[in-house]
């Protein structure tokens, strides 16, 4: 009886956070979509890592932000984010899935770009969750 009441808290507990997970995942899309850098960089721990396809790993809040504002030469017109699946493990989470994005360059010129994601999640001291690790790649 115990260990079915044990089992049983431990799922709705994974899938509580499962939830709070996706909505934080909403938030980063709502910030990438406003253009809102200082509401992306607050997605992220202290010392999280952010990897585009074969380039170099960027990490720590300030140098993702230094990336970030460089690359306001284009605008996010479009932004979804789909998660695949999304597997908590205690204090840490591993989100992946697909995105699509459709932007306009310096030139106003669109493009329409789709790939793959995955975020490695980290739960926070006051229970919410931040990105550790975000991973993409575009997929032609």
């Amino acid at each position: 009886m115990l260990l079915a009441l044990a089992v049983a808290w431990q799922a709705a507990w994974a899938q509580s956070a499962g939830q709070q997970i996706i909505e934080a995942l909403e938030r980063y899309r709502l910030a990438v979509l406003a253009a809102d850098i200082q509401g992306q960089v607050s997605s992220f721990t202290e010392d999280a890592q952010l990897s585009v396809g074969s380039e170099p790993v960027v990490q720590g809040r300030t140098t993702i932000r230094a990336l970030l504002q460089a690359q306001r030469s284009f605008t996010v017109v479009t932004y979804e984010l789909r998660a695949a699946a999304t597997r908590v493990l205690g204090s840490v989470a591993v989100q992946n899935g697909f995105y699509s994005q459709r932007i306009l360059s310096a030139q106003r010129e669109p493009r329409l770009v789709k790939g793959v994601f995955e975020v490695q999640w980290a739960r926070q001291q006051d229970g919410s969750w931040l990105i550790n690790h975000l991973h993409t790649d575009e997929v032609e």
